[in-house]
């Protein structure tokens, strides 16, 4: 990663400090466990206990949002939520009486309810490139909700009240006695890492790793930022779907055919796969497909409804609303720029590279600031000229 990528992740900067982000991604992205100490207060502005209590009490119909768990094993929905019927609906008594018995909750994608988390959410999937969900998990007693178990994904673990003991144990659980969490929290012996987890800390856990999360007799709450890193299998299905576009991909397999027809067809073969890959094909999947992370919803109402598509004045703000950031190439005659997200190509007056540049980040910008940061370049007629049509692409998004 170069400097000017970890200035732009300088969010991740704050949350692994004093681990740089160059040195996470060079040694621990995707390889081994990271675990950071960090301030009680830091987290405070994420989600509190009272928060959560507001999100629960305003989503009791999704009741698929919620999980009960204790000593590995699932609880069945039906004790402590009505699933027949039109209306389905969490039952708040039911719900606390299994936490007060050891019961852990967690409330899957909160990210999709909560701002703080669905910003904390698009700033993973921007940098990492994965499709990113962010869950919460609260626990009382001294009984581990799931099992020893991994992850099919990168996990973060954003520890926000109370104390649990992590305990890692590698890829590899040969030898380990996962039944002694059977009848109670006894952590098996071999665990590579064993480290009580406080408000404030960190921990990276690679796909894969096993581990288990014990709490304390105390309230706990964290949350799990879950990243579904893009795997050489779903790159070399993109290569086919390229290839099955090309007029040699309906062709019958030539099977019965002499040497010679089979040999020709071959080299045909390998020639159409590869043609039209760049050198650096990893970059290149990323760039025309949205497989990886697939834009968020957003809605700039009741602006973007009418013809001018933005409010009045210079005191409003613009943000992209793309899963990754947007590439800007001038077209062949130089009279465009040539905006590129997902496979798809947008073509913009000349200029646009500039206000794109202010808002590649992610962040949102007011629109004051955008205007005098290119100034000089861009008059404040052409800048609204040019938001308006991101908008109406939906590549950016206005709030107040």
């Amino acid at each position: 990663m170069d400097t000017q990528t970890d200035l732009k992740a300088s969010w991740l900067s704050e949350l692994l400090a004093p681990v740089s982000v160059h040195e996470f991604l060079s040694r621990y992205w995707l390889k081994q466990h990271l675990f950071c100490r960090g301030s009680r207060e830091r987290f405070s502005d994420l989600l509190s206990w009272r928060t959560l209590n507001d999100i629960l009490e305003h989503h009791w119909r999704e009741t698929y949002r919620f999980r009960l768990a204790r000593q590995g094993r699932e609880l069945d929905p039906a004790s402590y939520a009505d699933l027949e019927g039109l209306t389905p609906r969490i039952r708040s008594k039911d719900v606390t009486e299994h936490l007060r018995r050891g019961a852990t909750l967690s409330f899957s994608a909160i990210d999709e309810v909560h701002t703080p988390l669905t910003r904390l959410a698009e700033s993973f999937e921007r940098l990492f490139r994965g499709g990113t969900q962010i869950n919460i998990y609260a626990g009382w007693r001294a009984l581990h909700g799931l099992d020893l178990h991994f992850d099919d994904e990168e996990i973060f673990i954003l520890h926000l009240d109370g104390r649990k003991r992590w305990l890692l144990y590698g890829v590899s659980v040969d030898g380990v006695d996962k039944g002694e969490l059977g009848t109670a929290s006894v952590p098996p012996t071999g665990a590579v890492f064993d480290q009580i987890v406080q408000p404030g800390d960190v921990l990276y856990i690679p796909r894969g790793c096993y581990h288990v999360a014990v709490p304390m007799n105390e309230p706990a709450l964290h949350l799990t930022v879950g990243v579904k890193n893009p795997r050489s299998k779903d790159l070399l299905t993109w290569v086919l779907e390229r290839f099955g576009a090309s007029a040699l991909g309906d062709r019958d397999v030539p099977n019965l055919s002499n040497d010679d027809e089979r040999l020709g067809y071959s080299e045909e073969l390998r020639n159409a796969v590869l043609t039209g890959l760049a050198p650096d094909v990893v970059q290149q999947y990323f760039a025309e497909t949205t497989a990886t992370v697939k834009p968020r919803p957003s809605f700039s109402l009741p602006w973007s409804a009418t013809p001018e598509r933005l409010p009045r004045g210079d005191d409003f703000f613009v943000r992209l609303n793309v899963g990754s950031p947007l590439i800007v190439d001038r077209d062949s005659d130089g009279r465009c720029d040539e905006v590129r997200c997902g496979g798809r190509t947008w073509r913009f007056p000349r200029g646009m590279h500039w206000i794109i540049e202010q808002l590649n980040d992610g962040s949102a910008v007011r629109m004051g600031r955008l205007v005098a940061a290119v100034a000089g370049r861009l008059d404040e007629a052409m800048v609204r000229l040019l938001i308006e049509m991101l908008v109406s692409h939906d590549l950016a998004a206005i709030t107040q």
